[in-house]
């Protein structure tokens, strides 16, 4: 019988071969029973002779670099093998196998590793033995000494990250299962999503975010002072300190954060009526509105960063009222708005008037004292104009003045000269003076009568009015 390429698994090739051969080829391994039972192996490639003999090709598991391989023994012996490795299962030997991933953590990430120490037996004796009555030998042989318990210590450590990390044979990773949001397609989420509902080990994992980090979650089913039903949206961001306090404080810290945050939050709406909680919703952003939580976060190793109020839902009804009421309200508040704008629009505008109107009266009294300075201007150029035409004149004046004197000096010289003369010429001056300063006439009429044929003649005579003497 020939083995077929296109078999599906080697550990399906079973045959019991009575006269035959058998080829494996190089990659394969095989196990051969002969008809007393013994085993031997059979790695390729080779050619092998059988006679009435089992034939079994064993599964071969292969393991990367960043995986490993589980082994579990037939004598109970467990063994983690890293890879790049590849092992043949031998059922003689091994009991299960199994090919894993390593545990690749990022730099910001941690593993909770368990490791199994040395264990310790507790051996039950029985009673001493005992003689028998009368003959002092032991009734029965001592018996020999069973364990009747044992324990061991395990110890933990972190793993922390950037690494690859295989554990070994006595060691096992923690696996978390928290409180968690449920997505689209069945995977948990501790951030979850607006308004989502968080279930109970909804979240499975081994690697924990050592990072600050958030999550949604609606606290459902606030009541009020008045009664009224509420459910509030917040945004908790946090990061987680210390690794061993969460380890030793909780097994869940999600599911504490949540009734630690439900318990503040319905302490905070039962001191509110539905109208002063919605007044004082920017509270529920502050870290000193939730004790509870901070407390709770203390005690499990993790840190409260801040807490966001996303907003708040309620009944239709009572929203549908509240809605009505802000619409009311919003609504006279852009009445008065609007009124109080155009109240300050006409008050601008009377400002601006009022600024005009001053600005034009301090141009125009500008524009009067810029006039009056240039008429006073003008007046001093004009009189300073006057001032020195007349000085001019009086100055031509006096030169004028003065050359008439001369003039008359040189008159009156002549005349003493003249005079002179004529005294020594024997004139009589004071006759010739009255004489020569005596008032001339202004006309010389004369009359001609034509003789005494003419008759008696007639004298119309009109003299000049006005004249007078030069």
């Amino acid at each position: 019988m020939q083995r077929h390429a296109g078999r599906a698994s080697p550990s399906l090739l079973r045959r019991h071969v009575i006269v035959g051969k058998r080829t494996v080829k190089e990659g394969e391994c095989c196990a051969v029973w002969t008809a007393s039972g013994a085993r031997r192996l059979i790695e390729g490639p080779q050619r092998v002779r059988l006679w009435w003999s089992h034939v079994r090709f064993l599964d071969r598991h292969v393991a990367d670099g960043n995986q490993y391989l589980v082994v579990q023994n037939r004598d109970g012996s467990k063994e983690h093998l890293r890879g790049p490795v590849a092992l043949f299962f031998d059922p003689c030997q091994h009991e299960a196998m199994e090919v894993r991933d390593a545990v690749v953590l990022a730099a910001n990430e941690a593993v909770v590793v368990y490791q199994e120490g040395a264990c310790s037996l507790e051996a039950h004796m029985p009673p001493g033995p005992k003689l028998a009555p009368g003959t002092g030998a032991i009734a029965a042989a001592e018996p020999v000494p069973q364990p009747s318990s044992f324990s061991s210590v395990v110890n933990r450590r972190i793993e922390r990250g950037p690494k690859v990390f295989i554990p070994s044979s006595s060691e096992w990773c923690h696996t978390f299962s928290w409180h968690g949001s449920v997505g689209a397609g069945g995977k948990g989420s501790k951030t979850g999503a607006p308004n989502d509902e968080k279930r109970p080990h909804a979240l499975t994992f081994q690697k924990l975010r050592v990072m600050p980090d958030q999550m949604y979650y609606s606290v459902r089913d606030v009541r009020t002072s008045d009664d009224a039903r509420l459910t509030i949206h917040l945004m908790i961001f946090y990061t987680l300190l210390d690794v061993e306090k969460m380890l030793d404080a909780s097994n869940d810290p999600i599911g504490d954060f949540i009734n630690a945050v439900s318990a503040d939050v319905i302490v905070f709406g039962a001191a509110n009526t539905y109208e002063s909680l919605l007044q004082q919703t920017a509270e529920l952003s502050c870290r000193e509105s939730f004790p509870i939580l901070c407390s709770r976060m203390d005690e499990t190793g993790y840190s409260l960063l801040k807490v966001v109020f996303r907003g708040y839902s309620t009944s239709s009804d009572l929203q549908g009222m509240h809605d009505e009421a802000i619409a009311k309200r919003t609504r006279l508040r852009l009445q008065s708005d609007t009124v109080e704008v155009e109240q300050a629009q006409q008050a601008t505008q009377l400002k601006c008037k009022q600024e005009r109107s001053k600005a034009e009266q301090e141009l125009d009294e500008a524009s009067t004292r810029h006039h009056a300075t240039l008429a006073a201007v003008k007046a001093d150029q004009a009189r300073a104009s006057r001032a020195a035409d007349n000085e001019q004149e009086l100055r031509f004046l006096e030169e004028r003045g003065e050359l008439e004197l001369r003039q008359q000096k040189k008159r009156n010289d002549e005349d003493l000269r003249r005079f002179a003369q004529l005294k020594e010429l024997g004139v009589n001056l004071t006759e010739y003076m009255c004489v020569a300063e005596g008032a001339m006439p202004d006309h010389h009429v004369r009359i001609d009568s034509g003789g005494p044929a003419a008759g008696a003649a007639q004298l119309h005579l009109e003299l000049p009015r006005g004249s007078k003497r030069g």
